[in-house]
């Protein structure tokens, strides 16, 4: 079953926890994803016209909508019902071996954590869900924001990927599935995810990947995580911006890449 219908901005397109019945495909216009914490409500990111609302949520049966979908701008929707959906992606197969793709990493990951402590004495030729560990000497990490320079007031050289960032327990929370090579504290409304985002090597070059986080990750302002068409963002030479938490957060991050050359197994 397809519908389109017209929006104008500000309007809600579907709330936190409004039953999932199928996805939106956005014609024209852009769309903000948003939730709320502790009473205070968070811009994870925008979609555009062509993109897709909500494809992970059908590909996995969840019940509710974890996120709302407001429109900031005038436009155009086509409403796509579950089993029409899944029509089309088996129509298609670029579309399917992206969502075959990202539900792999998925599962690496679950398989991840139940291996985490074995994978710790694993050399470090050794590869995961995260892409291949290698030992690197051109990627800088550094604060862009006032907050967080509280807490990383130098630039760090990392010197292998993966690298995990992620947030410090509160009292009573357990270790997180992975452990992390930069913790740090928030503080409520929690922006970071015990695991937020990783810096990978992954088919030659290096991107962030988000950890199902919570709120998602902007990578030089595009939007990936749970909420979104993808998990996974290239990083491109010289400065990048990320922004651990949605829009407004104090977890802003430079990661500079110098030479892609210099890493190795």
């Amino acid at each position: 079953m397809t519908r389109t219908g017209r929006f104008g901005r500000g309007d809600i397109l579907f709330s936190e926890g409004d039953a999932v019945e199928g996805v939106l495909h956005v014609r024209s216009g852009s769309v903000e994803i948003l939730r709320r914490r502790d009473g205070v409500e968070i811009v994870l990111g925008a979609i555009h016209s062509g993109q897709v609302l909500g494809e992970m949520s059908v590909v996995e049966k969840r019940a509710r909508r974890s996120a709302t979908a407001r429109a900031v701008t005038d436009g155009e929707v086509e409403f796509i019902g579950s089993a029409e959906f899944l029509d089309r992606i088996s129509r298609s197969p670029e579309n399917a071996r992206t969502l075959i793709e990202r539900l792999c990493h998925r599962l690496h990951d679950l398989e991840d954590r139940f291996v985490e402590d074995e994978q710790r004495q694993q050399p470090p030729s050794a590869r995961n869900s995260l892409g291949e560990s290698l030992v690197v000497q051109n990627v800088m990490l550094a604060a862009d924001s006032r907050g967080l320079r509280r807490q990383l007031p130098d630039p760090l050289c990392i010197d292998a990927v993966p690298f995990l960032v992620g947030r410090a327990a509160l009292p009573g929370e357990q270790a997180p599935p992975r452990a992390l090579n930069l913790e740090l504290e928030d503080e409520v409304p929690l922006r970071l995810s015990r695991n937020h985002f990783a810096i990978i090597h992954h088919d030659g070059h290096y991107h962030v990947r988000d950890l199902r986080s919570t709120l998602g990750t902007l990578v030089n302002g595009r939007p990936i995580g749970e909420h979104f068409g993808s998990d996974l963002a290239p990083l491109v030479a010289g400065e990048n911006e990320v922004v651990a938490g949605g829009k407004g957060s104090p977890f802003v991050f430079f990661i500079t890449i110098v030479d892609e050359g210099n890493a190795r197994r």
